[in-house]
C-alpha cells in the first residue's frame, strides 16, 4: 500500500542467505521494497503457498475485521515459525510483530493468536504441536502434489538484465562488480542489497533514476562472520542477523557492549525491513543524508568501530569517525571490525522516538566512556559523546568531550558543568525536517540523555528518588481478558462466533476492489496541486504523454456532464469539483487525470505535468489563521441554549474560563480509495470503495450526465472505512468514471498512498474556549462554550452540528450555550471520522472537568462522580433519561480494578521518583444513539432447492461483523443453522436508496430488516408448514413453492421512533501509564474498559470493535499528528515515516474488557446497544493518566498550576510540559 516498507500490508516470506549456517532461512520482507530482479533464485512464498495452519488460528481468535492486513500478518508469523522451526517464545512473538499496521482490531487478538504457537504459551498444547508440524506441509499449484521446493532456481550465478532504462547486473565477486564500474564510466550506478532506504528517501533512491543497478546480494564476500582474534562483520549481515549473532554469541566481558548494540538494533525500523536490509546499507544512507537520524550509525561510532572499505584499488580501514566525511564515489563497505574493551568501558545507546516502535528517532545518542569506578568515577580518556537528530553536521560533543576527560563523575558541579558545556554546543537545526519536534525539545532530551548516562554510571551512589532516570521503560507481554455473557439457549444469537468472512481473510481468498480480474483495463491517477490558495494558470502534459503507455490527460472541460461530484442532498451544500476549474483552494487539489495503460506509468506521469499558478496567497492552514483572517463558513449549525448559561455563571461563586485544541486524524484505512468503471450498453457499472452506494451511485450519474438508473454501484466489503469513504470516494469514482467513459474501456483508479492523504480530507481539527461556573464544592452550574471547527475549503461534511448531542458526555448541568463557528481553511473538505461528533464534544467536556477540578483543588475522578447524570434528568437536548446506570457503572468499575488501592500506590511511587511518573485516569461515558433519518432494506431470498438462503442488506461490511451479526439474526428468526446462510454483495439494484453505513447503528438496522424479513417469509410459511408433518427445512421450502409461495422478501427500516435520542450506551475507563520525565515517552500500563452494549448479539465481534475503537483513540489522542507547510499549504505528514497511528506495542500492556451482563435494551433491536464507536471517546483517559505524569513531574519543582493537554499528547508536548531544566539534573 505505502510502497515505503511502513505499513507491511505487502508482506511476504523470502528465503535469504544466512551465514551462519550457510543456508537459506526464512525471513518476511516487504514486497515493495525487493525489485523484480533481485527475486531471481530466491524462494518466495505468498499467502496462496501456506495453508490453513496460521490463518486459522488468527480468524479462531476474531484477529481479523477488515480482513485487509490479515494475510501478512499469517506470512509475518509464517515465516517467524519457520526461521524458528516451530520453536518460539511468546516475547519472540510480540518483538515480530512491529511491521504491519492494523487500523481495526487494537492487535490483541493478533497477538493472542500467534502468541498461542509459543512454547511457552498456556495455549501450546498437543494440537498446536501437530498444527506446526503441518506448516511446511505445503502443496505446489500446478502439481498438485507435495512442494519439495525442487524447481526453484539457485542463486549462485552472475546476472545481467537490461531494461529499457537501466541495467540490473548481480556480480558475484568484488572484481566482477567493480570491473561492471570500469566497464561504465560516466554511469550512474546505484548499489542495491536490501532497497530499505528508498522507503524513506524514494526521489533520491527510485531505481528508474539510475543507469546502472548492482545488486550485491550475491557476493559471498560481504558475508564473512570471523571472531579471532578480531570481530569481523561482513557488509552483507543484515540488521536482522546482526541482531542474531549479537544475541547468540557468548564472549568475555570485553565485547559486553554488543548487548546494548542489539538492543538499539532491535528498535530499527521493522522486522520486515531489518530483514531485508543490511548494516552497510544504513550507514550509506547516512552518509548519503546526513541528517538521517540513524540508529546504527550512533551505536557503531560509540562502539569505536572500524570499517574496512574496498574499491579497485584495494582495501582500506577506516574509522567511523572519518566516514561520513569519506569520499564513497564507487567504494563498498565489506565488514566491520569491532573491538575489544576492558570491563571500564561504560557504553550505552540511547533513542527517543514518536511511538514504541516502527518509528524513526527523534533524537538518539550513543555515549562511551573508559571510568575508574574506584576512584570517584574519573574519566580516564576521552568520552565518546555521539547524537543524531540535532542537525546535519553535528556528531560528536567536542567541547563536552574534552571537558570530561580526567573529570570525576561523582562531583555534583562535574555534572553541572557538563551539562552546562553541552548545552553551549547543542544547537539544534529549526530545519533539519519540517516535521521533526521542536529546538528545545532535542535539546532538552540530547542532554537528558547524558544526564541518564551519569545516572547509570554512578548507579547507588545516587540519591534513591533520582535513580528512575537510569531505568528505560521496560514493556513486559501484553495480555488481555475479555468478559462478557452469552445465551446458550438463544444460540447462535448472543453466541462468540467467529466472522464469517474471517478464513478468506486470513487465508488472502477474499476478494477486495483491487483484486477482481479485469480484461485489458485502463489505470487513472489524479494530477494534484502543490499549493493552495492561489489561480490555475496552466497545466502542460506533453512531458507526461511523452511516457511510452500514457494514452490520456483529462481536465476539467472533458467532463461529460457536472464537475460537481457532490449531490446536493442540502441546499446550502456547495459545488466540489471533481477537476479544479481555476481556483486551487488546497495543496493536493485533483486538477486532471492521467490515463495510461498501466498503473506505475499512470502514477509517474503524474508527477510530469508541469502546473504553474498565478495570484497564489499565504494558504490559511490553522483554526488561529481562520480566525485572524474572519475565514468562515455561514450556518455552521444552530446555537444551542439551554437555562441562562451567562447569568448562571455571573451568579456562581466559582468562574473558571479556558481553551483546549485538539488536532486533525487521518483515517488512514489500510485499503485507499478505489474505484474501477467498466462502460456498459446502458450506462456505466462501478466497483466502489464506499461507505454510501446510493451517494455514489448519484454522483457518478451526475458527472455523466446520465440518469441514476443507468450506474450500477456494487460493494462486497470494504478493507477499513471508519467514515472516509462515506463522501470522500465521491472525487475516486467519479474520477474514474470520466475516465472510463471518455477512453470507452474499463478504468481502474486505485488511489496512491501518499496522494490518498494529501487529497481527500481526515477528522478535523477543533479549538474550543469556554467558560463554567460551579458552586464551592464542584456543582456545575452553567457551561458556555464556543467550538471552532477546521471544515477545510467546504462546508459539506459540516461535523459541527453532531457536536450537541454528545457535549454534555454524563454530566447534568442545568444552563448550556454551545456556539458552533465553522472556519473554512486551505485544505482538502474535512470529513468523518469514527465518532466524528461525540469524539471532539467528550474530549471538550472532560477537558473542561479537568480544568475545574484544577481550579477547585478536587480530585478530577471524585470532581466527575459528583457531576454524574442520574436517572430522570434531562440533557441539553431535552431526552429526560429514563434509563441512565453511569452511576453504577463507575463505582463497580473503580471496583472490579481496584482503583483506590492502586491511585495510593501511583501517588507513592510519584513521591519516591523524580524522573518516572505513573497516573490514573478514569472517564465515564455517555453515548447517546439517534436513528433519525436513516433507512436500511435487507432483501432475504430462500433456494427451493436445497433451502440456503441469501441476504443483500443496506449495510457494507468493513470489519464491524455486519454480515455475521445479520447472519446470526436470520438463523435465530428462522430456525435454520448459519451454514444455510450468504450475504451477498451490496447493490444498487437489491439495496436501492440506503443512506451510509456508519454512526454505529447499521449492523443493528440492518439486523432489523432481516427480523422483519424473516417474520414475513415465517407469515407465507406457516400455512404450508401446518399441512406438513415434522418437515425438514428444504422440504418446506420445495413445498412453499409448489404451494405458490413466495420465498423473497423484502423490507426497508426508516427510522425507528422519533427523532430524539432513541437510547444511551454507557461505560467507564480506567486508564493507568507510566512516563518518563526526560524523554516523554510512555507505556500504558493497564486499560479497565466496562462497558454496556445491552445483550450483545455477538460479544466476540463486540469485543473487537471496544479493543479496535480504543486503540484507534489512543492514536488519535498520543501519536497521530498532522502537520501542513506554512507556505505551501502542503501536507508534510503523508507518508508511514512522519505519520504513526498505533503499533502492537503502543496499546495498553494489560487489557481488560468487560461488557456489562444483565443489561439487556428494552428498546434495542433484540435488546443490543451499538459499539462501534463509543470506546473511541473513552480513549482520552490515557491523554489524562499522562497528564497526571505532567502534574506530577511539575509538582516536584513547585509549579502544580493548571495547563490544558490539547490533543495530540505526543512525546515532544508531554516533555515539554514537564517544564524540565538541565539546572534540575542533580545526583
Amino acid at each position: 500500500m505505502c510502497h515505503e516498507g511502513g505499513c507491511g500490508i505487502c508482506m511476504v516470506e523470502a528465503k535469504l542467505y544466512e551465514p551462519i549456517s550457510d543456508s537459506m532461512k526464512s525471513y518476511p520482507i516487504n514486497s515493495c521494497l525487493c525489485p523484480l530482479f533481485m527475486c531471481d533464485g530466491l524462494e518466495i512464498t505468498t499467502i496462496e503457498g501456506v495453508n490453513d495452519v496460521i490463518p486459522k488460528r488468527l480468524a479462531k481468535y476474531n484477529g481479523s475485521q477488515c480482513g485487509y492486513c490479515s494475510p501478512a500478518q499469517v506470512m509475518n508469523m509464517h515465516a517467524l515459525l519457520d526461521f524458528n522451526k516451530g520453536s518460539v517464545s511468546m516475547k519472540e512473538v510480540e518483538d515480530a510483530f512491529d511491521d504491519v499496521i492494523c487500523r481495526c482490531t487494537g492487535y490483541r487478538p493478533i497477538l493472542d493468536a500467534m502468541k498461542s504457537f509459543a512454547v511457552d504459551s498456556s495455549q501450546n498444547n498437543k494440537s498446536t504441536a501437530t498444527d506446526i508440524e503441518e506448516l511446511g506441509k505445503m502443496f505446489c499449484h500446478k502439481t498438485g502434489q507435495r512442494c519439495h521446493g525442487k524447481c526453484h532456481p539457485e542463486m549462485g550465478q552472475q546476472l545481467q538484465v537490461i531494461g529499457a532504462d537501466a541495467v540490473w547486473y548481480r556480480p558475484m565477486t568484488l572484481d566482477q562488480l567493480f570491473k561492471i564500474i570500469s566497464d561504465n564510466p560516466g554511469k550512474k550506478v546505484r548499489f542495491v542489497f536490501g532497497n530499505t532506504g528508498s522507503g524513506v528517501y524514494k526521489s533520491d533512491l527510485d531505481l528508474a533514476n539510475f543507469d546502472i543497478l548492482m545488486d550485491l546480494r550475491g557476493i559471498k564476500e560481504l558475508y564473512g562472520i570471523d571472531f579471532d582474534p578480531t570481530v569481523v562483520l561482513g557488509a552483507g549481515l543484515s540488521i536482522t542477523q546482526l541482531i542474531d549473532i549479537f544475541t547468540r554469541t557468548k564472549l568475555e566481558t570485553s565485547f559486553g557492549y554488543f548487548t546494548q548494540i542489539r538492543n538499539m538494533l532491535q528498535r530499527v525500523a521493522t522486522t520486515s525491513v531489518r530483514s531485508l536490509g543490511c548494516w552497510a546499507g544504513n550507514l550509506m544512507l547516512k552518509h548519503l543524508h546526513p541528517e538521517f537520524q540513524s540508529d546504527i550509525y550512533v551505536s557503531l561510532e560509540a562502539a569505536n568501530v572500524g570499517l574496512m572499505i574496498v574499491d579497485k584499488t584495494g582495501s582500506n580501514q577506516v574509522p567511523i569517525g572519518q566516514f561520513l566525511k569519506t569520499d564513497m564515489t564507487n567504494k563498498v563497505i565489506v565488514a566491520m571490525l569491532l573491538p575489544s574493551m576492558s570491563d571500564d568501558y561504560f557504553i550505552r545507546m540511547y533513542k527517543v522516538a514518536q511511538r514504541a516502535e516502527n518509528s524513526h528517532s527523534f533524537v538518539n545518542a550513543g555515549i562511551r566512556m573508559k571510568i575508574d569506578k574506584s576512584n570517584k568515577f574519573v574519566v580516564k580518556e576521552k568520552p565518546c559523546i555521539v547524537f543524531s537528530g540535532i542537525s546535519k553536521d553535528f556528531v560528536h560533543a567536542v567541547q563536552t568531550e574534552n571537558y570530561l576527560l580526567g573529570k570525576e563523575l561523582s562531583d555534583v558541579k562535574v555534572i553541572q558543568g557538563a551539562m552546562t558545556t553541552l548545552a553551549s554546543e547543542l544547537n539544534p537545526d529549526p530545519d533539519i525536517d519540517s516535521v521533526e519536534p521542536s529546538v528545545g525539545y532535542r535539546k532538552n532530551v540530547a542532554m537528558g540523555f547524558l544526564y541518564t548516562y551519569f545516572l547509570e554510571v554512578l548507579g547507588d551512589t545516587v540519591g534513591s528518588k533520582f535513580r528512575s532516570g537510569a531505568i528505560p521503560l521496560q514493556r513486559p507481554l501484553s495480555s488481555g481478558q475479555q468478559s462478557y455473557d452469552t445465551k446458550p439457549m438463544e444460540w447462535p444469537l448472543t453466541e462468540p462466533l467467529m466472522k464469517l468472512e474471517a478464513m478468506n481473510q486470513t487465508t488472502g481468498k477474499a476478494q477486495y476492489i483491487n483484486d477482481i480480474p479485469l480484461h485489458k483495463p485502463l489505470y487513472a491517477a489524479f494530477v494534484t496541486s502543490t499549493v493552495g490558495n492561489a489561480k490555475l494558470q496552466s497545466m502542460d502534459a506533453s512531458k507526461a504523454l511523452s511516457m511510452p503507455g500514457v494514452l490520456k490527460f483529462i481536465t476539467a472541460k472533458d467532463i461529460p456532464g457536472t464537475n460537481n461530484c457532490y449531490p446536493p442532498l442540502d441546499p446550502t451544500f456547495m459545488v466540489e469539483e471533481v477537476l479544479c476549474s481555476g481556483d486551487v483552494m488546497y495543496a493536493g487539489q485533483a486538477l486532471g487525470i492521467i490515463v495510461a495503460d498501466d498503473e506505475d506509468i499512470a502514477n509517474r506521469a503524474t508527477e510530469q505535468v508541469l502546473v504553474t499558478y498565478s495570484d497564489q496567497k499565504p494558504p490559511i492552514i490553522s483554526i488561529e489563521d481562520g480566525i485572524r483572517e474572519k475565514s468562515f463558513f455561514p450556518k455552521p449549525g444552530d446555537v444551542v441554549k439551554v437555562g441562562d448559561a451567562e447569568t448562571a455563571i455571573a451568579n456562581s461563586p466559582k468562574k473558571i474560563t479556558g481553551s483546549i485544541s485538539f488536532g486533525a486524524q487521518q483515517h488512514f484505512q489500510m485499503e485507499t480509495q478505489i474505484s474501477i468503471c467498466t462502460p456498459t450498453e446502458d450506462g456505466m457499472d462501478v466497483e466502489a470503495s464506499t461507505q454510501w452506494i446510493d451517494l455514489t451511485q448519484q454522483s457518478t450519474a451526475m458527472v455523466l450526465g446520465l440518469p441514476e438508473s443507468s450506474i450500477n454501484v456494487k460493494v462486497k466489503r470494504l478493507g477499513g472505512a471508519y467514515g472516509s469513504k462515506i463522501t470522500r470516494n465521491l472525487n475516486v469514482s467519479a474520477g474514474c468514471a470520466i475516465a472510463a467513459q471518455i477512453m470507452k474501456r474499463p478504468v481502474k483508479l486505485n488511489m496512491e498512498f501518499h496522494t490518498n492523504f494529501k487529497m481527500l480530507g481526515r477528522r478535523p481539527s477543533y479549538r474550543a474556549d469556554y467558560n463554567v461556573g460551579c458552586s464551592n464544592d464542584g456543582m456545575l452550574n452553567g457551561i458556555k462554550i464556543q467550538i471552532y471547527g477546521d471544515l477545510g475549503y467546504l462546508p459539506n461534511d459540516n461535523s459541527l452540528p453532531g457536536i450537541a448531542p454528545w457535549m454534555d458526555n454524563a454530566y447534568f448541568c442545568a444552563n448550556w450555550k454551545l456556539t458552533p463557528v465553522a472556519v473554512k481553511t486551505n485544505k482538502p473538505m474535512n470529513t468523518a471520522c469514527r465518532a466524528p461528533g461525540s469524539t471532539p464534544a467528550i474530549f471538550m467536556m472532560e477537558s473542561i472537568m479537568e480544568n475545574v477540578a484544577k481550579e477547585l483543588n478536587l480530585d478530577p475522578t471524585s470532581f466527575r462522580t459528583l457531576n454524574l447524570y442520574k436517572k430522570g434528568q434531562k440533557t441539553p437536548l431535552g431526552n429526560t433519561l429514563n434509563y441512565c446506570n453511569i452511576r453504577q457503572l463507575v463505582p463497580e468499575l473503580m471496583s472490579s480494578s481496584d482503583y483506590k488501592s492502586r491511585a495510593a500506590t501511583v501517588q507513592a511511587f510519584n513521591q519516591a521518583n523524580r524522573w518516572k511518573k505513573k497516573g490514573l485516569s478514569v472517564v465515564p461515558i455517555k453515548f447517546g444513539i439517534s436513528y433519525a433519518g436513516v433507512h436500511y432494506n435487507a432483501i432475504v431470498n430462500i433456494y427451493a432447492g436445497d433451502g440456503s438462503i441469501s441476504i443483500a442488506h443496506g449495510g457494507i461490511e468493513s470489519g464491524q461483523g455486519i454480515n455475521t451479526k445479520v447472519s446470526q439474526v436470520c438463523a435465530y428468526e428462522l430456525g435454520v443453522p448459519m451454514d444455510l446462510i450468504k450475504v451477498k454483495a451490496n447493490t444498487t439494484l437489491a439495496n436501492a436508496n440506503d443512506v451510509t453505513t456508519g454512526g454505529s447503528i447499521t449492523s443493528e438496522l440492518c439486523c432489523l430488516a432481516v427480523i422483519n424479513c424473516c417474520q414475513d417469509l415465517k407469515t407465507r410459511m406457516a400455512p404450508v408448514k401446518a399441512k406438513m408433518k415434522n418437515p425438514s427445512w428444504k422440504d418446506l421450502a420445495q413445498k412453499c413453492i409448489e404451494d405458490k409461495v413466495d420465498l423473497s422478501s423484502r423490507y426497508c427500516v426508516f427510522q425507528p421512533g422519533t427523532d430524539d435520542i432513541h437510547y444511551n450506551s454507557y461505560g467507564v475507563t480506567c486508564t493507568e501509564v507510566e512516563f518518563d520525565v526526560l524523554t516523554g515517552q510512555h507505556l500504558i500500563n493497564r486499560v479497565d474498559i466496562l462497558y454496556d452494549c445491552g445483550e450483545s448479539m455477538n460479544p466476540m465481534i463486540d469485543v473487537g470493535q471496544v479493543e479496535g475503537a480504543f486503540v484507534m483513540g489512543l492514536g488519535y489522542w498520543l501519536t497521530e499528528s498532522v502537520k501542513f507547510a506554512s507556505t505551501t499549504g502542503q501536507l508534510l505528514t503523508r507518508s508511514t515515516w512522519e505519520y504513526k497511528p498505533p503499533m502492537a506495542k503502543d496499546i495498553p500492556i494489560d487489557f481488560k474488557i468487560q461488557l456489562l451482563k444483565n443489561a439487556p435494551n428494552p428498546v434495542g433491536v433484540l435488546r443490543s446497544k451499538a459499539v462501534g464507536e463509543p470506546p473511541l471517546c473513552m480513549s482520552c483517559s490515557a491523554l489524562f493518566a499522562l497528564k497526571r505524569c505532567v502534574e506530577a513531574a511539575r509538582q516536584d519543582i513547585q509549579k502544580d498550576t493548571f495547563f490544558p493537554l490539547d490533543g495530540p499528547a505526543t512525546v515532544d508536548r508531554l516533555q515539554e510540559l514537564c517544564l524540565v531544566d538541565p539546572s534540575q539534573f542533580v545526583i
